[in-house]
């Protein structure tokens, strides 16, 4: 006898998906220290800590935005997507740690490398996410330019990012402000 395939309601994995996202950015910000004084200097002096946040913070939002549309394509999910987006969701909240880490010690390999592993991992996850929605669903899958891109960005700055801080910061924040322009469709 054999048995049917499980599927779904996305609604609650698309809910419980955004609370977490929103649990990870509000521990972010929380992470966020003040100025040891009100001098301008002193705000100035928290910038790698700052920069981390805000490439943080536009890194989850980009993903929480391509998360909903890879879900608006789905009409069906099955256990192995539920379980990828859990370890989806798994690498993503390591974020916060990784951000504050990262912004402390900003030019140093371990936080560096684990910051920018962290994203590389998001980015696969994520990938392997949509690959499942398109085989569940009878779709297409390729993975574009802009994929390919970014997950050799993401390798490179783990791999690199010790060497040379700013460049890997750079890279990143420029292959963050790429997927913020949306793609042009064929109806466009």
């Amino acid at each position: 006898m054999k048995k049917a395939a499980m599927t779904m309601e996305k609604n609650r994995l698309e809910a419980f998906s955004d609370g977490v996202l929103a649990i990870i950015i509000t521990i972010m910000i929380l992470e966020l220290k003040q100025p040891v004084s009100d001098g301008l200097k002193d705000f100035l002096a928290l910038w790698p800590t700052l920069l981390a946040y805000l490439i943080s913070f536009f890194f989850i939002a980009i993903y929480w935005v391509n998360h909903h549309l890879m879900f608006q394509m789905a009409e069906r999910i099955n256990v192995k997507i539920l379980w990828c987006n859990i370890v989806w969701l798994f690498v993503m909240s390591f974020i916060p740690f990784t951000t504050a880490w990262v912004g402390t010690y900003p030019n140093s390999w371990a936080p560096l490398s684990l910051y920018f592993a962290d994203m590389t991992l998001a980015c696969i996850s994520s990938h392997l996410i949509i690959y499942l929605i398109a085989r569940e669903n009878g779709l297409p899958f390729r993975l574009g330019t802009r994929s390919i891109v970014s997950l050799v960005t993401y390798f490179g700055a783990t791999v690199l990012g010790g060497f040379c801080p700013i460049a890997a910061f750079i890279a990143v924040a420029a292959v963050s402000c790429w997927w913020m322009v949306p793609e042009k469709t064929e109806e466009d």
